[in-house]
């Protein structure tokens, strides 16, 4: 029977047929970036492990940040991500289009408060001097910020596609926890199974209030404060201005620039309420 003969409803089964294999080739997209991301890390980790043995850090080193510099951070962390999540019409934002942004901050702020108060009041007591600290925040915001393009605008969105809510916030925290396995030279802590836990229910807890706030950028810097006082009451501090520095503010700059330029140029895009958490969490998606 052909398209004719049977009124065009044999049609229905292949249009979903399509449908789903468009789901799955967009998923095995995704996480080929995920990997490219997460092994390319690695590589960079190992090589300055490798220059940290045989004592050749000031050779490896550079070479290593050149990897995260040019490769990881710029590439697989931010341009492909958001190359992919346009052409594929995925739902993300960086601020919020219909919610209230002024309550979006104050939650936040109330959520840094409660989770960051023990680590803010222990970094007020080591006295470190503010223009060394605003160092060390940019140059740790690469790491904490410049994700959010791979793992909520495009990771997020194409998981829950095909896994629903619950199962797309689940995956997407469980690969969050899975990279810091491969930062083993810079993080040697992620290793530890009591901190993938703690990775993987924070991260969680950052992706339910981008879905509540709208505000990519308000979450991101969230959790870049967080991880930079972290960072520096366990004795990390990237104080030193450097080329790998001003490659971090640069990368910064252009990334939070895009946003900002993005939803001033397209804040007007369809809004796909449902998608968002509203009152309740629903796993409800909308067509197209």
């Amino acid at each position: 029977m052909d398209y004719e003969t049977c009124g065009g409803l044999c049609a229905v089964p292949f249009i979903k047929e399509i449908h789903m294999s468009e789901k799955k080739r967009q998923l095995l997209v995704a996480l080929a970036v995920y990997a490219g991301f997460t092994l390319l890390f690695l590589a960079a980790n190992i090589i300055n492990y490798l220059g940290e043995r045989d004592s050749t850090l000031e050779v490896m080193e550079p070479i290593a940040g050149m990897i995260l510099g040019f490769l990881v951070f710029p590439v697989f962390c931010i341009g492909l991500p958001l190359w992919l999540a346009r052409r594929w019409e995925l739902e993300y934002s960086f601020w919020p289009r219909g919610k209230n942004w002024l309550a979006g901050i104050a939650i936040a702020a109330i959520y840094v408060l409660l989770t960051q108060q023990q680590s803010i009041s222990q970094l007020q007591a080591m006295g470190i001097p503010a223009a060394d600290f605003l160092i060390h925040f940019v140059s740790s915001a690469l790491f904490h910020a410049s994700y959010y393009a791979l793992f909520a605008v495009l990771l997020l969105p194409v998981l829950r596609r095909n896994f629903g809510l619950a199962g797309g916030l689940a995956a997407t925290a469980a690969l969050f926890a899975l990279y810091h396995l491969a930062g083993f030279y810079y993080f040697p802590a992620g290793l530890t199974l009591p901190l993938q836990i703690l990775l993987f229910c924070s991260f969680i807890a950052n992706l339910l209030l981008y879905l509540w706030t709208e505000n990519l950028i308000l979450v991101a810097l969230v959790h870049t404060i967080g991880g930079s006082v972290g960072l520096a009451v366990n004795g990390t501090l990237f104080n030193q201005v450097d080329e790998m520095s001003v490659v971090s503010a640069l990368i910064l700059a252009g990334f939070f620039a895009y946003m900002i330029v993005y939803h001033l140029r397209y804040r007007n895009r369809p809004y796909r309420m449902d998608w968002w958490l509203q009152t309740k969490i629903s796993d409800r998606e909308s067509t197209g």
